[in-house]
């Protein structure tokens, strides 16, 4: 409400968008509120048409003697109106508005968050570019199977890191990572996610986590955590309580994604995880590092056309303790630095091609020379390069019966005993390893072999160059 004084002295004003000489459509809302909301029904009073031919700022301390002596634009207007009576308003109807989106008269507005807010426009831009392929080169390529695809990295070292760096160029929004380390002061030149900040301070899982949220907009959880594995004491600390709920995330996080990635640095670590995802029929894709090779492979699920093999399915031993009684070089296997970009990333197409194939055939290994038998081609069981050679082989491996990670009688023994049965392989010494290979028969077909007199050494070789990525991968 205004005072007997201000109704006098006081000049309203408007933005005027007219260019005419007839002062434009704002002109009659004004009225009409201070005719309505400020009952200044017939009283003369003066209106401002403000025509800026530019827009400027006006300082508060800006004072005059007489509100009529502001400087002007020469295009506006000084309007003296005697205003209509308060019942003149009684029938009128309101104009200019529409429908919203609840059916009523009313304003409409229009979001403009995808437009200002940089995370809407990389994502944007992210889709753009996958949208590209598919619009220009591939009609048939399924962009939200993709994205909507949950992804659980088993590792958050060189080859979590460049697994999760293709990953967001695919556009995919759920990342988790699960580790055990800090990061180290080595491991950032190598390790993209990592910064020196992040050194002897930063959990790998949790640094990898937020650094994959500040480059694109997606879901990305880091968990710490040790994985149980045969040989192994089961806690630092010998509790079996954490051994216990460590294994119970594990178990919940494959649950929970649908595809696994296995990037960690030690053979044994892999065993755990290869066995819940085959309890799961989860899509597993294993990749590990050598000197100068690399090994990406998928493993077989359970179904009844299953002929493809997992990582451990060669091997006539159980997976042991790679690290007992060696001093820490020997621990550490060392890469050249442009084998993890390209094992990382020759792990992600694998997947991606994988998903575009037909269900009932994700268990079969394409080695036609046709590569369109799928829109993204071929979908090998295995992928072995070297950058010593430049050679590239897709050789397939079909499951051992006595496969002490993914056998029929393995599983069933999974099945019942559950944690029981990790428990019992999974602690330090001998006994842990003799049970998983009498449960597996591996020990006795070793024996059959033997008694056939064949000079053969079934010793695991440590200096399998394929078997383990670098000790700072996990």
């Amino acid at each position: 409400s205004l005072s007997s004084d201000e109704r006098i002295s006081c000049t309203f004003g408007f933005v005027d968008p007219s260019s005419s000489d007839h002062p434009g459509w704002p002109l009659r809302n004004l009225v009409a509120f201070l005719v309505i909301g400020l009952k200044l029904g017939d009283v003369r009073v003066n209106i401002l048409s403000f025509r800026p031919g530019i827009i400027r700022r006006m300082s508060c301390e800006s004072t005059s003697s007489s509100g009529l002596e502001v400087p002007i634009d020469d295009a506006s207007n000084l309007l003296s109106i005697r205003l209509p009576m308060y019942d003149s308003y009684n029938d009128c109807k309101c104009v200019g508005w529409e429908s919203n989106s609840r059916g009523k008269m009313g304003p409409r507005y229009v979001t403009l968050q995808s437009q200002l807010d940089p995370s809407h426009l990389a994502k944007q831009a992210t889709n753009l570019n996958i949208s590209l392929m598919k619009w220009r080169m591939i009609p048939d390529l399924k962009m939200t199977l993709v994205q909507q695809t949950k992804c659980l990295l088993i590792g958050a070292g060189t080859l979590g890191c460049n697994v999760a760096r293709t990953l967001l160029g695919w556009g995919v929004n759920h990342i988790t990572f699960v580790d055990n380390s800090k990061v180290s002061y080595s491991n950032p030149v190598r390790q993209s996610l990592f910064e020196l900040k992040d050194c002897d301070v930063e959990y790998k899982a949790i640094a990898a986590a937020n650094a994959i949220k500040r480059i694109a907009p997606v879901h990305s959880e880091g968990f710490v955590m040790s994985i149980p594995m045969p040989g192994h004491a089961m806690d630092k600390d010998g509790s079996d309580n954490n051994s216990s709920n460590d294994l119970s995330r594990l178990e919940s996080l494959i649950r929970d994604h649908d595809v696994i990635f296995l990037l960690t640095d030690t053979r044994e670590s892999r065993w755990l995880p290869t066995l819940i995802g085959k309890h799961f029929q989860k899509v597993v894709i294993n990749a590990a590092l050598g000197l100068d090779t690399y090994l990406v492979m998928r493993h077989g699920n359970n179904s009844q056309t299953n002929d493809l093999g997992c990582y451990f399915c060669n091997d006539v031993v159980a997976p042991e303790n790679s690290t007992n009684n060696r001093t820490l070089d020997q621990q550490c296997t060392v890469t050249r630095p442009g084998l993890a970009p390209i094992a990382g990333s020759m792990a992600v197409e694998l997947m991606v091609s994988l998903l575009h194939h037909h269900p009932h055939d994700t268990n079969n290994a394409k080695h036609s020379t046709n590569t369109h038998s799928s829109p993204l081609g071929l979908v090998p069981h295995q992928i072995r390069g070297s950058v010593a050679t430049y050679d590239i082989i897709t050789p397939k491996t079909p499951p051992f019966q006595h496969c002490t990670a993914c056998s029929k009688v393995v599983l069933d023994h999974f099945d019942k005993q559950g944690h029981d049965f990790v428990m019992k392989v999974c602690i330090p010494g001998q006994q842990g390893i003799d049970y998983l290979e009498q449960v597996s028969g591996l020990k006795h077909y070793r024996n059959k072999v033997e008694m056939l007199d064949v000079d053969l050494d079934w010793d695991a070789d440590d200096d399998d160059d394929t078997s383990a990525s670098s000790k700072d991968d996990f």
